[in-house]
């Protein structure tokens, strides 16, 4: 079965630019696929990353870093919650705010998540040299730049 890129569609004979969409589909596809069979839904990596990096941020932090709206993190955080993988806190002095902390589990979960991207990252770069990739680096940096200028972007992280 062919798996089918949306995006792909959008690209007007430009097969540089198809194949920079295609490989980073293929690989979130991979990556995506990995975390299914740990039993972990994809949307979880996106909290999951700044609460390793920051335990115990609020809702509100989360809702910044990650870019996504409040209600898909209160949703995302209910079934994290519900699976074990964080706890939800109010604070004891304002209690609006809810702190949200990574459990054991959660911590054991996020090192599967580190191990699903090694392994996308191996197959995806085998069989490619040092020279290769340093060229693709070079060219995707200014690919990069060149997005970033024209729309005044942050750098990606």
């Amino acid at each position: 079965m062919k798996t089918s890129n949306n995006n792909t569609y959008m690209f007007k004979g430009n097969e540089t630019i198809k194949s920079v969409n295609d490989a980073s589909f293929m690989f979130s596809k991979f990556v995506g696929k990995e975390l299914e069979a740990i039993g972990m839904r994809s949307s979880y990596r996106h909290v999951m990353k700044p609460l390793m990096e920051q335990d115990g941020m609020t809702q509100l932090e989360l809702v910044n870093i990650t870019k996504l709206k409040a209600p898909t993190i209160s949703i995302t955080l209910r079934n994290m919650e519900r699976e074990g993988i964080v706890r939800r806190e109010k604070n004891d002095v304002d209690r609006r705010e809810t702190h949200v902390y990574i459990t054991d589990k959660g911590r054991e979960m996020h090192k599967k998540i580190l191990e699903a991207f090694d392994r996308a990252e191996q197959v995806m770069l085998k069989d490619i040299s040092e020279k290769e990739m340093a060229a693709v680096r070079k060219i995707l940096a200014k690919m990069t730049e060149n997005i970033r200028s024209e729309i005044g972007g942050e750098s990606v992280d």
